[in-house]
């Protein structure tokens, strides 16, 4: 079961045993953003949770930290959204990764559901600079969708049809279709926001009418091919 991934969830002696029999741990990471009205604010770390733990299940090992929130930009006039600076970034990663260090991770996987040049530059200069600065340990970091195709495409929106579909497929439940529009006009837009990155407009229109082009199929296709270059290239860093 993925239960026995979660690192919030072990006994001490189950913890102790996960790591000394593969020391990695998996980290998700997101933020809490404007997805449109048919995906929740949380669906970039919710959503990469849990492909970790799809990934942990197919390692048959590894422990998986609880989704992290706090990310770079981000739509961050849209409703709901909330964002950080690079320097509060920088030691979040900074100390977690030192606890993770401390506790025996040998790898680190930092997979980010939230995308954008701004989330994913940090988090790759982090892992280049850390492991420049600390031996013994190899930081993986990644949007998830990177190395990937799927029928050509690299798969990956904003609450498009990737987005979409994967979650169609990992949380049906927090899925509400129903709630969709091909042109979104924006419950709220707040004003001189911190961090404001993309200057958003007052309507999101979305490239393709979702309805028609994201299925619980093609998410769970995208995951599963996610899960594979993911999985594949954490045994390769353990192994070499």
């Amino acid at each position: 079961m993925e239960n026995k991934y979660r690192y919030e969830e072990m006994m001490p002696a189950e913890f102790l045993e996960a790591i000394e029999r593969m020391p990695v741990v998996i980290v998700p990471t997101g933020l809490l953003e404007w997805h449109g009205d048919h995906l929740p604010l949380g669906l970039d770390a919710l959503k990469a949770h849990a492909v970790c733990l799809k990934i942990a299940e197919k390692l048959g090992g590894g422990i998986v930290l609880p989704p992290n929130y706090y990310g770079r930009p981000g739509y961050s006039r849209y409703a709901g959204t909330l964002t950080f600076s690079e320097p509060l970034m920088q030691l979040l990663f900074t100390e977690l990764c030192d606890q993770l260090r401390k506790v025996g991770a040998q790898v680190i996987a930092l997979i980010t559901g939230h995308y954008g040049p701004c989330q994913v530059n940090f988090l790759k200069n982090f892992a280049q600079n850390y492991m420049a600065e600390h031996s013994g340990v190899t930081l993986i970091a990644k949007p998830e969708y990177e190395g990937v195709t799927i029928n050509g495409e690299v798969p990956a929106d904003h609450a498009g049809k990737w987005e979409t579909s994967m979650f169609m497929y990992l949380y049906p439940e927090l899925t509400h279709m129903e709630n969709y529009q091909l042109d979104t006009p924006i419950r709220k837009i707040y004003d001189n926001p911190p961090h404001d990155w993309y200057k958003e407009k007052p309507t999101w229109t979305w490239k393709e009418d979702l309805s028609k082009s994201a299925s619980k199929e093609l998410g769970k296709q995208c995951v599963d091919t996610i899960t594979d270059v993911i999985s594949t290239e954490i045994l390769a860093a353990l192994n070499a």
